[in-house]
């Protein structure tokens, strides 16, 4: 479940994140993407362009957001050490959920981003090999883990892979999930949910 509503500090910090976001992409769907520059939406996020650096290191990843990358830390070497509850899927869904938490991102800003994102191919192209990079890092880490219980290289590559794509594929889904609800649902919760389905239905596939 996501964790407890972050202190006084952080919230500042989510907060200017977000306006930065939001002028960016607001001056690309306005006036069109050449006329995005630091400047511009430093003025309109009210801050001043050393602070923008410090939240994003170009114009062009301020309109897309964070790229998803896993976490580096104990969460990771727990689930290539085959943990933590020994069921490939569920711990695979587990990491991502650990990954998503620091990933700053308001539902407000997506139906904006995919605007831009259509009107901009070249943004597009970059999203996609970002997304790309992410399934690369999961099916690393998914190969370092079935060393240990899948000794043929190729039955490995291709099953690792494999759930690379599933865990992308439900990730997709619990974004569009909660992308599509009101209220105060968090992105996190709704990852737990569709990996939770996913694990549903292999089950009664298995029976």
């Amino acid at each position: 479940m996501s964790d407890a509503a972050p202190g006084l500090r952080e919230r500042k910090r989510l907060a200017t994140r977000l306006a930065i976001q939001q002028a960016a992409l607001r001056i690309a769907a306005e006036d069109g993407l050449a006329a995005v520059t630091v400047d511009e939406i430093s003025r309109r996020a009210d801050v001043s362009p050393r602070t923008f650096f410090n939240y994003f290191p170009s114009k062009e990843q301020a309109i897309l957001g964070d790229d998803p990358t896993l976490p580096d830390d104990d969460a990771l070497a727990g689930f290539i050490a085959g943990g933590p509850s020994g069921d490939l899927l569920q711990d695979l869904g587990d990491l991502l959920v650990h990954s998503t938490q620091a990933l700053i991102d308001e539902r407000g800003l997506i139906a904006e981003r995919q605007e831009v994102l259509r009107a901009n191919p070249e943004l597009f192209s970059r999203r996609m090999a970002s997304m790309k990079e992410f399934q690369h890092e999961i099916e690393v880490a998914v190969t370092r883990r079935l060393e240990a219980t899948v000794p043929d290289p190729d039955a490995r590559r291709r099953q690792a892979r494999l759930a690379s794509i599933v865990a992308l594929g439900t990730l997709r889904h619990a974004w569009w999930e909660w992308s599509e609800q009101g209220g105060d649902v968090h992105l996190v919760d709704e990852l737990e949910r569709s990996f939770a389905d996913l694990g549903a239905l292999v089950s009664r596939s298995l029976v």
